[in-house]
């Protein structure tokens, strides 16, 4: 990368959040209607004191938090994370359709990758989007907010992205850095508004896998 902006992007609302495909990076299900989203890691710190003072401190990341709230009751993508089926009868304009609610089964169930977008710029004023994606996120039981007067109905699905050795499509990490990650930001040209692709892998210099 030449440009002298090439490095500076800022990034605005979220435009759209995806379960991905454990093995490909493909998208699985998307987070339909994203309202708001937050990614904070959960850290913890130990001070080496002596002579009265602080001498030295050490930070460690144990997990990050992944809030996103939603619009829409997405009954394909509860079912997804939870391990359950949407169980559906008769047809347009009588179709009915169901999905369980915090089962004890629900609950703990395997790892998936999870991404979220925002459009960006650069520091030159060009056109990105950024991508975050997590590698190995559990999910947690999800809630609603409301039904609310003139507010509505919003769902927050939540969970917690782990430290994995391998990215979303099972390939180890390469290149001078191999430790495990939580995932990894990738910035690219144009407004991407499509649903996330396996072919988004590989686009990046020197060959590391990331």
């Amino acid at each position: 990368m030449t440009a002298a902006n090439a490095l500076y992007f800022e990034g605005f609302s979220l435009s759209h959040a995806a379960i991905l495909t454990q093995g490909t990076g493909a998208e699985n299900a998307s987070i339909y209607g994203v309202r708001n989203g937050s990614i904070a890691t959960d850290q913890g710190n130990f001070e080496n004191t002596g002579d009265d003072v602080v001498l030295s401190e050490h930070f460690w990341i144990n997990f990050a938090n992944i809030t996103i709230e939603e619009g829409y009751v997405p009954f394909a993508t509860i079912a997804l994370i939870t391990g359950t089926q949407v169980a559906s009868s008769g047809g347009t304009p009588n179709d009915y359709y169901g999905v369980a609610l915090w089962t004890l089964n629900s609950m703990n169930q395997p790892t998936q990758p999870l991404a979220l977008r925002v459009p960006s710029k650069d520091s030159g004023g060009a056109i990105r989007t950024l991508d975050f994606v997590l590698y190995k996120c559990q999910f947690q039981p999800f809630n609603f907010t409301g039904p609310s007067y003139k507010t509505g109905l919003s769902v927050s699905i939540s969970a917690r992205a782990l430290f994995s050795s391998t990215n979303e499509q099972g390939s180890s990490f390469t290149g001078t850095d191999t430790s495990n990650r939580l995932g990894r930001l990738v910035s690219y040209p144009g407004n991407n508004t499509g649903a996330f692709t396996a072919a988004e892998i590989g686009q990046f210099g020197s060959g590391a896998v990331i």
